[in-house]
Parts: structure tokens; sequence; C-alpha cells
């Protein structure tokens, strides 16, 4: 009787983890984890063990280390693997009896995870296997092979990472290309960069459209609706777009930025040499666009000292806020913050990027509602009445809103009812309050705006301008917590097309923009 049927009589029916990760995978083709998924699962059939759970982390390291910053306010280095500490969770749980994994370096390659793993399987009693035998945690004698196996293979990354980073510094002193994610414009051809006959001439189109005094807004707006994507195959932002304009490469400069020992990379360049590869722009007119970004950065920024107040940058700031505590939420990066002042108060955020085109949206739908049939506004007593029957109205649409809520959270109706129902109701509320917005008389707050053009003057205006234009007609945007019944973020399938994701991720994203941002009109 061979040994693997010894351990398979001696071991009753047991449920096994598998965990399997390969270092890199830029295509996101997962062939090498499925191949070890697949020999881990023979494995485990071959002992009789049932594979309860499968953990993969592809395209992911176990040697590179990141800086964090621990809840204690220590800042540490450590290897980031999410799937590989949930699976010590899970085993230390007792929800498995064995952990499977391919090989000892697919499984740890960092002498602290390692550690951990001895740790866990000491508290927790399972077992620990591999295909290939490499990795065994049953005696001491084991426990010290695998830690002087985990201290080769260790040295060997940190052997591969200096030498990667002493080539990738002789790259940069020949002014060849590095590889990786090629930049808007260009395409690879024979490990060099060529001009991409579509996408680089629009580089120096957005370049003379900066100098022309358009702005990044219009621009990567124009982009976008001629369905224009970012290398990452995204939409463009006002972010990705200056990124692109001040990336060296486009000016035919090859830049060099090491990392530090820190594990991040240098934010100044340590040299830039003259590249190989074509110029899509000359050093000048790239030059004279980085001072136009620079000068635009400067004067939003720029503020009178002593008026008490910056220029204001966003539209919306003042108007958007937190349902839970009712305060003005912030804009601070990326997002609308809720901050309170005191300790552990409420830090509900949004994403700006959704929020304020839904707003504008919104708003120029009311606008142009109103410029389509400006004689609806009126201050007659029959306007007056077609108001009170109007809000009544709406207030009954909320109630009934706010009670098909309830029956849903209590169980009294399903899902597919509550969704149905409720876009009945909101669409019938949208429609009442933008025949309200109509019967409104004209409001005399705007400094010189006529609310029968805003729609067609939008583009053209400052934010000041949108901000005291929006005022007129909305008092509000409230924001809700995310639904606890959806999820936060949508996983990519295993096979799924890139195409299919992201349309099923924006319907997600839709979906719960809808159901977290409400709208507060002016009576």
């Amino acid at each position: 009787m061979g040994q693997n049927e010894q351990e398979q009589a001696a071991e009753p029916s047991q449920r096994a983890v598998v965990y399997v990760r390969i270092s890199a995978d830029p295509e996101s083709t997962e062939r090498g984890v499925d191949r070890q998924e697949a020999d881990c699962r023979a494995y485990a059939a071959a002992h009789g063990w049932e594979v309860a759970a499968v953990f993969r982390e592809n395209d992911t390291s176990a040697f590179k280390q990141r800086t964090i910053t621990l809840t204690s306010g220590e800042r540490v280095r450590r290897v980031i693997r999410p799937e590989f500490r949930a699976m010590l969770k899970h085993l230390a749980d007792g929800r498995a009896q064995v952990m499977v994994a391919y090989d000892l370096d697919r499984a740890v390659r960092d002498p602290r995870d390692l550690e951990d793993l001895i740790d866990a399987k000491v508290l927790g009693g399972f077992t620990v296997r591999s295909v290939t035998g490499s990795l065994r945690l049953d005696t001491d004698s084991d426990v010290a092979m695998a830690r002087v196996l985990v201290a080769m293979a260790n040295k060997s990354s940190a052997d591969t990472a200096r030498r990667v980073a002493r080539a990738a510094k002789q790259q940069a002193i020949e002014g060849t290309w590095h590889g990786g994610r090629v930049p808007f414009g260009y395409r690879a051809e024979s490990g060099t960069l060529v001009i991409d006959p579509v996408t680089g001439p629009m580089v120096a189109e957005a370049m003379q459209r900066v100098l022309a005094g358009e702005s990044l807004y219009r621009i990567r707006k124009d982009w976008n609706e001629r369905g224009v994507l970012t290398t990452h195959g995204c939409a463009w932002s006002d972010r990705t777009l200056k990124l692109m304009l001040r990336n060296p490469s486009i000016k035919g400069v090859r830049e060099y930025r090491p990392i530090l020992p820190d594990g991040t990379r240098a934010k100044t360049p340590q040299m830039q040499v003259k590249a190989v590869w074509p110029a899509l722009v000359d050093e000048d007119t790239w030059q004279q666009v980085s001072d136009v970004l620079d000068a635009r950065k400067k004067a939003r920024n720029f503020h009178q000292p002593g008026s008490g107040a910056a220029k204001r940058l966003y539209p919306f700031s003042g108007l958007i806020r937190c349902s839970g505590c009712g305060t003005t939420m912030i804009h601070r990066g990326p997002v609308y913050q809720c901050v309170q002042p005191t300790r552990g108060g409420c830090h509900r955020s949004i994403r700006s990027a959704e929020i304020s085109p839904l707003v504008e949206e919104a708003v120029l739908a009311t606008f142009e509602q109103i410029t389509l049939d400006p004689t609806k506004r009126q201050a007659s007593g029959t306007g007056l009445a077609a108001r009170v029957g109007l809000a009544a109205t709406l207030d009954a649409d909320r109630e009934r809103l706010a009670q098909l809520d309830d029956d849903h959270y209590d169980g009294l109706i399903d899902k597919a009812m509550w969704v149905r129902q409720r876009a009945r109701i909101a669409e019938r509320i949208e429609a009442t309050r933008r025949e309200y917005t109509t019967t409104m008389p004209a409001p005399h707050a705007g400094p010189n705006i006529d609310v029968t053009t805003v729609a067609a003057e939008w583009d053209g205006r400052t934010p000041l301008w949108r901000y005291q234009a929006t005022s007129l007609i909305l008092q509000a945007v409230l924001v809700h917590a995310h639904p606890v019944d959806m999820m936060t973020a949508v996983p990519k399938r295993r096979n799924e097309a890139v195409e299919a994701f992201h349309a099923r991720r924006d319907a997600h994203r839709a979906e719960v923009l809808g159901r977290r941002v409400e709208f507060v009109w002016r009576a």
C-alpha cells in the first residue's frame, strides 16, 4: 500500500480549503491559478477530502511589501494579501480541517506570513499540505525546514527585484520603453512604442484645445461622448486627462523614478533622457500646456486674503447634505464627505463623479422644462391653487413611497414587487415635481439670472453662477447611506468580458445612486 493510500485510509473524510496564487498576470487570464486549482482539487480528491472553499489571488505578489498605517497610528511594512488572511480566518473558525496549496512558494514567500500560518495551525489544529510536498507543518522538523525554504525564497525574490530595478535603470539610461501599460497615443510593436494612428492625433488635438482656452471638462466630455476610452478601458475624468497631458512620454522623454526604501515610487524623476520612440508633441508645446494647467490650478486655489471665502470651485457644494446628520457635505478630493467636528461623528461619503452629473442632469431637465413652457410660471390665484394641489399630490406620493420601503424591509412584499412599485411612484413624483416647478412664480433671488435661458447658458458659465441658478429651484440634495441589501462593489466574474463587466457595474452603480440620492426642490 502506497503512502497516499495509507494517509487516505488513516484519515477520515475532512473538509479542505484550497489556496492558489500567481505573482504576475497582466492580461488577467487566470490560467495559472486555474491550473493550480485543478491540481489541488485532484490532490484533495485523492486523499478523500471535500473541498469546502477556494481562495484565489491572481496577479498578487507574496513578496512585495507596502507601507500601511495601523489603527494605532503606527506605520509598518506588510505584504497585502486579503485572500490569504481570509483563508486563515476560515481555518481558525474551524470551518475546514486541511489547507492545500500547490507549492510552498505559492502559499508564502514572506517570513512574517509563514509565522502567521504556523500560529494559526497551532491554534486551529488543521493540517497543511502542498501538491509538490514542499509544505508540511506536522513536526518541528517540518516547521524548521519551511522556515529555511521561505527564507531562501524571500532572498531569491529580493535578488530578482534588485536585478529588475537595475535593468529598469539601464533601460532608462538607454531611453528604451520599460514595458507595462502603453501610454495613450501609442501602441507597442516589437518591444517599443509607435504612434497609434487613431489616438496619437487626439493627444495633439487635446493640447491645442487647452492652449486655445478650452477646459478639461469640455475635452473629456467630448471624448466620452465620442466613446474614446483610456488605456484602462474606462471613461475619461479631469484627473486622467490631466495625467495624460503631463506625461513626459508624449514629448519623447524617458523618465526614471526609482523605488524608495519604503516601497513607494519617487515623486520626482531621478533622470530624464531622450526616448527612442517618436514624440507626439514638441517639448515647447508640452511645457506651454503644463504652464496653462499650473496657472489654472493656481487661479482656482487663489482667494483674496481677508475676504473670508475662497473662490467657488464646485457648483453644488453647500447643496449636497447628509440625510443622517443634516450637515453640508464637503468636497474632498474625489468625494463629497460628511465631516462632523465631534469625535465619532458621521463620515458618510459619495463619489463626486457620480453625484455631480446626476444633480446637473436633474437641474438642467427642470430648467429645460421651464424654457419649453415659461408661460406656466404665474403668480395668479389659479397658479397658487394649482401649486397647492400638486404639493398635496407630492406629499401623498412621498408618503406612499416611505410606506412601500417599510413594507419591503418588514418582509411584507418581495423585492421584485418593491422595485416595480417604487419605480412607478418615483416616476410619478418626478413628473408632479416638474409640473409643480413650472407653476412657481419667477424667483427674484438670482442676480441677473433669467430662468428661461439657464439651460442654454449653463456650459459657458462659472461654478458660482451655476450655484446661484441651481439655488433658485433646488433646496438640497440629501445623500442616504448605502443600501444594506446591495453590494458596495461588483466583483468581476470568471471569464466575463470587460464590456459586459463594465455594463453590469455601471447598472449596479446607477441603481445604488438612485436609492441614495434624494432631491428636495423649493416649494
